[in-house]
């Protein structure tokens, strides 16, 4: 047998079993490879961890609408009612202590009246004014809130929009929730590991979810968070996924 002649890549059948063996070896060892990546990513426990605590709304935002009509001719009769409107609004807020507010650019809206088979025909004017309270002295938001009678006056309607209340420690709190959660993620990821027969080691990745907050008592999270602004007293829950390895 010429032993040359195996090693003669000038032959085509020389070459072709040469490049089979190579690519065959470069499989066994890729295969190699990918069954202990796999074998390492099991020596991992991911798990969620959460905690939850009780918080008291400790700051408002109150909004205070005005409204009055007007026909075509006394527009400006009715801007001048709604700025004597916030004008008694303010005072009255001053008096409570109510002294953080905003007033925004109000609104003038055409009124029309639409005939059957006849083109809109204007009546006059829809002119709107608001006023926006903050405030920390939540009972007296809540009082207004209630009962919009002391800033109503003649030629105009008052309404309120709705009472915000919210809770200003709410970075804080987040960072104390977070670590909070990892420990209970870690309490978890110890029970599995237990029953394995596995112990927990090093923290391998945590990645904080969005901040809940709730009505107390209440169930309904979303992935996106929530932000109850209704109830006076919430629960703010915050949730972690994280990862360890298994020794």
């Amino acid at each position: 047998m010429n032993i040359k002649k195996l090693f003669d890549y000038s032959q085509p059948l020389v070459a072709a079993t040469t490049l089979f063996i190579v690519a065959l070896c470069a499989i066994v060892l890729y295969t190699t490879w990918v069954v202990y990546d796999i074998s390492l990513s099991r020596d991992t426990v991911a798990v969620t961890g959460s905690a939850k605590e009780a918080v008291v709304a400790d700051f408002g935002r109150l909004v205070i609408n005005f409204e009055t009509k007007t026909d075509l001719t006394d527009q400006t009769a009715g801007t001048e009612r709604m700025a004597a409107a916030v004008d008694k609004a303010l005072s009255y807020l001053k008096e409570e202590g109510l002294t953080e507010y905003e007033t925004p650019a109000g609104t003038v809206n055409a009124d029309f009246f639409y005939p059957q088979n006849s083109p809109p025909v204007q009546t006059g004017f829809t002119i709107v004014r608001s006023v926006t309270v903050r405030s920390s002295k939540l009972e007296k938001l809540t009082v207004l809130a209630n009962n919009m009678s002391p800033l109503s006056g003649a030629g105009y309607t008052v309404a309120s929009g709705g009472l915000e209340l919210t809770y200003s420690q709410l970075d804080d709190m987040r960072v104390k929730l977070l670590s909070r959660a990892i420990r209970d993620a870690t309490d978890r990821a110890n029970a599995i590991a237990a029953e394995s027969g596995r112990t927990v080691g090093l923290l391998r990745a945590a990645t904080g979810g969005v901040v809940q907050v709730l009505p107390l008592g209440g169930v309904e999270i979303s992935d996106y968070g929530t932000y109850d602004t209704v109830s006076l007293n919430k629960e703010v829950m915050v949730t972690v996924r994280a990862t360890f390895a298994l020794e």
